[in-house]
């Protein structure tokens, strides 16, 4: 056999293994995933989450990926053919699908069946919370862990429309795996964009993530305590992706795992929602031979966009349509790992197969340059003026009535707050012990207004009571300079709980600013809010580097060039060097996390709190609803008395468990 014929062989098992895996994998849909109704007719929407550590390729897989269809055996999880422990719900991976109707009720009631002692908690990543804050999922902010062997039942009202997701919010557990699609569908009637599709349904989700080949604690431990790169290995879409080949000596064949295949019918219009989970990587997306027509963003509709490519951040979503009127075939749906995950990786991609109906299994057309579009959305690294790069803040809001009152964002903001960040070269008494290791004191440490946030020792919604002010910190306060000393002494390091006080009903303007100083890469950071949308108004890359001091003048001196017929997110991109502009509507009391969305920052503290409101003005929870905090000897609760723990020991205590996992490796 000729290299020639081997390699058209191999593509042929590749195609025939992506595409038979597509066509098994069909189910069952559930009830509330229907076409909504206007007047509405909400459901109560019941799922339950089994949670669990599994392993892929595992005993369930048999010959999978030499034999096709048992890599679609019920629990085989390929991913990208390493063997790993993940963290599954019903041992599946990518999680599993809610979708639902506006103003529907979500029940899901989570099992968790982790390892003894790991606790989890569920994020809603998008949706408001009214109401239900205590439902939002942050441990310790909005909730108690749930601890292992026990069942908690989350039940909240889908609010806002659009392409959410949920992930866990303990530990690294979202990195591991622990996350999926939420869909908040509406009345066709109710859709500005409804004649710009002909299919919306769960088979065109792309749900994006960074993947490691061992567990994240792992990469983490390794990357604080040691020298290891906090980048991902490979790319996985929607939990598929192929690594490495598997040569069968017997047959002289190569096969890979699966590649997730989208099938499309010729002449026919697909919404496509596109979902980053990603751990480490901004990510490059294109689709050879088809442009993207960009209708929303984070769920909030837009004025539709043709571009050629989008990049997406961690934490962001965006639907787009693509119009299936190409030739008959096969085409790349092609990954591409930005920023740190360019560098640092030779080749950080992945691919999946947009397959028309009636292509034939070598019908591969590999050329990305069938359209002379060039344009590519949300790319920070570009300068703003670039014709081919369009910005955030450059997409104009497709208004609808389900929306807030736009006109409020250009009143003058009841409240200004500059948060600043960087990779800051500092000692941290975690990882740096100056009397142990004094020529290893610096570590790349990301910190907001040059604070690494503690976690609290309670709930801060739900045991407000037991929480003293005193533990809790202001920078953001007038009487900052004279506080500082108690968090932070004569320290260059500064940790506590970060807190900012806001006004219910209050308009507040965030001017968050990357400080540039990282010497290696431009990395931006992805800023995600909990409990509402922001409106993007302002956002530039200045230059290399960026002072506070400069960042202030371009503000007082009206340098900044606002555009408030723009869109609202809830999770936007801050260039490295450069500033970006929100402004939110502090109209849903409660305690709403603020944060990095790139793992390892956030556990790291790049986070704080926006305390929304008074207690006394907060949504109560059940009387019964599950409570946690310290403990001291003299058998009753302390507050006060104990220090807060950083947030690396949080993790450690959470996540224990894992170290069975890496024995049990070795």
């Amino acid at each position: 056999m000729s290299k020639g014929e081997m390699m058209r062989c191999e593509l042929i098992l590749i195609v025939l293994h992506a595409f038979g895996t597509t066509l098994i994998h069909s189910k069952d849909l559930h009830p509330c995933d229907r076409q909504c109704e206007y007047p509405p007719s909400p459901k109560i929407c019941e799922y339950d989450f089994v949670i669990e550590w599994y392993y892929t390729m595992s005993k369930a897989c048999y010959d999978c990926p030499f034999v096709a269809d048992d890599c679609s055996r019920p629990h085989c999880i390929p991913a990208d053919g390493i063997n790993r422990p993940l963290v599954t719900v019903n041992r599946q991976f990518q999680g599993p699908s809610i979708r639902v109707c506006y103003n529907d009720t979500v029940r899901v009631v989570v099992d968790n069946q982790l390892v003894d002692d790991e606790s989890v908690t569920i994020h809603w990543h998008g949706l408001f919370m009214k109401d239900t804050p205590h439902m939002d999922g942050v441990p310790m902010i909005t909730q108690c862990g749930i601890p292992s062997r026990t069942t908690f039942t989350y039940e909240f009202l889908a609010d806002p429309p659009g392409t959410h997701w949920w992930h866990s919010h303990s530990g690294f557990q979202r990195a591991d795996g622990l996350a999926g699609p939420l869909i908040v569908n509406r009345p066709p009637d109710q859709d500005p964009h409804r004649d710009l599709y002909d299919v919306d349904s769960d088979d065109y989700v792309i749900f994006l993530m960074d993947w490691l080949h061992t567990t994240t604690l792992d990469r983490y431990a390794s990357s604080h305590h040691n020298f290891g790169l906090f980048i991902g290995d490979n790319v996985l879409i929607n939990g598929k992706g192929v690594f490495k080949e598997f040569f069968n000596t017997t047959a002289n064949i190569t096969y890979s795992t699966p590649r997730k295949v989208f099938t499309v019918e010729k002449n026919k219009r697909y919404k496509f929602r596109m979902i980053s989970s990603a751990a480490f990587c901004s990510f490059e997306v294109s689709i050879d031979g088809h442009e993207l027509n960009v209708i929303a963003t984070d769920g909030y509709d837009i004025k539709p966009m043709l571009v050629s490519s989008i990049v997406i951040h961690s934490g962001e979503s965006f639907d787009f349509v693509v119009d299936a009127s190409n030739e008959i075939s096969n085409y790349w749906i092609r990954v591409r790992g930005l920023e740190i995950c360019a560098i640092f990786v030779n080749d950080l991609t992945q691919k999946a197969i947009l397959k028309y109906q009636g292509a034939t299994e070598v019908d591969i057309i590999a050329s990305p340059n069938l359209t002379s579009n060039v344009k590519q959305l949300n790319n920070q690294w570009s300068n703003s003026t670039d014709p081919n790069n369009i910005q955030i803040t450059s997409l104009m809001p497709q208004h609808s009535d389900l929306y807030l009152d736009q006109s409020r964002y250009r009143d003058t903001p009841d409240q200004t707050h500059f948060i600043g960040f960087d990779i800051y070269m500092n000692g941290h008494p975690s990882f740096n012990d100056p009397k142990l290791y004094p020529d290893y004191k610096k570590l790349l440490f990301p910190k907001l207004n040059n604070i690494s946030f503690v976690v609290p020792k309670y709930p801060m919604l739900t045991q407000s009571n037991n929480i003293d002010n005193d533990d809790l910190c202001f920078p953001e306060a007038s009487d900052w300079t004279q506080s500082r000393s108690q968090f932070c002494g004569d320290e260059e390091f500064c940790s506590c709980t970060h807190v900012i006080d806001v006004g219910i009903g209050n308009l507040v303007e965030l001017v968050i600013y990357d400080e540039g100083g990282f010497p290696f890469v431009d990395v931006g950071h992805p800023m995600h809010l909990h409990g509402q949308h922001f409106k993007v108004v302002a956002m530039k890359k200045v230059g290399d580097s960026l002072s506070p001091e400069l960042v202030k003048e371009l503000h007082a001196n009206g340098s900044i060039e606002y555009n408030f017929n723009t869109v609202l997110k809830d999770t936007v991109i801050v260039p490295n060097g450069g500033y970006t502009v929100v402004r939110f509507l502090a109209d849903n009391p409660g305690v709403w996390f603020f944060h990095c969305h790139l793992s390892f920052h956030l556990h790291i503290g790049m986070s704080l709190v926006f305390r929304v409101g008074e207690p006394s003005q907060w949504i109560k929870p059940p009387e019964d609803f599950p409570k946690c905090g310290t403990w001291s000897d003299s058998g009753k609760s302390s507050s006060g008395q104990q220090a807060p723990l950083p947030n690396i020991l949080l993790i450690s205590t959470i996540m224990t468990p894992y170290l069975f996992i890496f024995y049990a490796m070795c």
